[in-house]
């Protein structure tokens, strides 16, 4: 599985637009072929980081996404950052549940 991370730092009053570019992107990006769910979030205090997830089944699907004219929207959402946005790609090779907080709670 593959997590693609977003972060953009809004201009004061500006999050909104972002945020609406984003939302817009979310719902037919999350029906893709290959997309396990996307989310999107901001961090409430004096910086308006917006923080965009996708979850993709694979390699192949996140580099058909990231070349499509979908993507392209993130990419200027990204445009509208205040600093440089951070992105990253990361590969989860393992993933655990509610048994990792239970695994970690029972051992010393």
């Amino acid at each position: 599985m593959f997590l693609s991370i977003v972060k953009i730092d809004a201009l004061p009053g500006q999050e909104h637009i972002i945020m609406d570019v984003l939302e817009s992107i979310k719902g037919p990006t999350s029906t893709l072929a290959g997309c396990l769910g996307c989310s999107l979030t901001i961090e409430v205090g004096a910086d308006s980081t917006i923080c965009y997830q996708e979850q993709w089944q694979d390699r192949e699907t996140l580099d058909r996404h990231l070349r499509s004219p979908l993507y392209s929207r993130v990419l200027a959402a990204m445009e509208l950052s205040r600093t440089p946005p951070v992105v990253e790609f990361l590969e989860v090779t393992k993933a655990g549940g509610l048994e990792v907080v239970e695994i970690a709670r029972t051992t010393n």
